[in-house]
């Protein structure tokens, strides 16, 4: 009985050394995968440390944008206030100018009326008449003042006719002056927002793509930091099973010693020869399947960003956002500002103005247009108005001041043509 107890225990100590060496391989296979994976995580912290750096200089650039654009929206607004004061200016001079024509109209007529009335054409008939109708001399001075007295009342309402159609003829040519004037000022702040809101879509593009390798990097990390952890606990446990292993061992030989010296004593006091321990080696006991127990660490694919629903479904994302002149990101856009934004996003690059944007592609008639193509609002050349078409005659986009961007259909507001890109 104690030698069947002694072949299987032999049996096992065998059987668990046998599985020594292949752990040792596995576990140089799991420090390579754990020296792997932190060289990795290192190497994408590193990455990640770039792109912060990348985005910290690209924020910064983004906001100094922000403030000129902002400084340019500030001229506009004053530059409306000033227009809307011309407005007010150009109201109140269309009222003189009609009263000054209306008084000159008048004053013709007291001429003409006077003219028929004295019959004169010079100062001195006027004066001779005045002497030779005089009953006496006082009374020809007195006439002959009288005569002098509307001469000159004459020549001064000319002078005075000449100097308001002066006054006409100078405020109009004012007038026209401060209208070109706020109009070029309106060019030159178009001039000016056009290549700062191209470079701020750029930035934030630069910035949207800075912030997707990030979250690569950093999907990274936590995949090479699960597959690390896996193969330090699948270490543990082979090194936990290799230590129990090894004390099994070294219990069986020392049983096996033990028994060995009581079967001598015994055999020794009998006068018999000793039993032989070969048993305990049985080849059955050795024959490992000499496979590695190494753990097999998973490996993780990050799946690809999808496409946010095209055209219309990344339009529909900007529903309710603030209609802002001059305006080209989420916190604010104008009409042609949230097509070249949208369109941007779904990888198609667009001028910033409507004026620009109504030549990127083939015009077609409005009841042909489709989800994506864009619908334009005035004369081809000189439009004033775009949005994109949704399908089925509706259209998202940014109307007004003091409105956001909505849904709407032709049949509401109706556009002059459409285009395909």
């Amino acid at each position: 009985m104690k030698k069947k107890f002694l072949t299987a225990v032999l049996v096992s100590a065998i059987t668990l050394s046998s599985l020594a060496l292949p752990v040792l391989v596995a576990a140089d296979d799991l420090d390579n995968v754990i020296n792997q994976q932190t060289q990795e995580i290192i190497e994408s912290q590193k990455n990640i440390d770039n792109l912060n750096a990348q985005q910290a200089a690209a924020e910064d650039k983004i906001a100094k944008l922000e403030a000129e654009i902002a400084d340019i929206q500030a001229d506009a607004q004053e530059l409306q206030a000033q227009q809307d004061k011309l407005n007010t200016e150009i109201a109140e001079l269309d009222v003189q100018i009609s009263d000054l024509t209306s008084r000159i109209a008048k004053r013709n007529e007291a001429l003409e009326e006077q003219a028929r009335n004295v019959q004169v054409s010079g100062q001195e008939t006027s004066v001779l008449n005045a002497i030779l109708e005089a009953e006496s001399f006082s009374d020809a001075i007195s006439r002959i003042q009288s005569v002098n007295t509307m001469v000159q009342a004459n020549n001064d309402m000319m002078k005075q006719q000449e100097k308001d159609k002066e006054d006409v003829v100078s405020k109009q040519d004012a007038t026209k002056a401060k209208s070109e004037e706020v109009m070029q000022a309106q060019v030159e702040l178009e001039q000016k927002l056009v290549p700062l809101s191209a470079s701020q879509l750029e930035l934030d593009v630069l910035k949207a793509d800075l912030e997707l390798q990030k979250a690569t990097e950093q999907g990274n990390i936590e995949q090479a930091q699960t597959k690390k952890a896996e193969a330090e606990a699948e270490k543990e446990r082979q090194e936990a099973a290799a230590a129990a292993a090894e004390a099994a061992r070294v219990a069986a030989e020392a049983e096996a010693a033990r028994q060995a010296a009581a079967d001598a004593a015994a055999a020794a006091a009998n006068n018999t020869p000793a039993p032989s321990n070969n048993g305990g080696s049985s080849s059955n006991g050795g024959s490992s399947n000499g496979g590695s127990n190494a753990v097999e660490v998973p490996n993780t694919v990050t799946p690809p960003v999808s496409n946010a629903g095209g055209i219309v479904g990344t339009a529909q994302q900007f529903l309710g956002v603030q209609y802002v002149w001059g305006g080209t990101t989420p916190s604010g856009f104008d009409c042609s500002g949230l097509v070249q934004y949208v369109y941007n996003l779904n990888g198609i690059s667009l001028p910033r103005v409507t004026t620009q944007q109504e030549y990127a592609g083939t015009m077609i008639p409005i009841s042909q247009a489709q989800a994506g193509d864009l619908y334009f609002w005035g004369a081809r050349g000189s439009t004033h108005h775009v949005a994109i078409a949704t399908g089925g005659g509706g259209y998202i986009h940014a109307p007004k001041p003091g409105d956001v961007v909505k849904t709407s259909n032709v049949s509401w507001y109706t556009p002059d043509f459409a285009v395909r890109l």
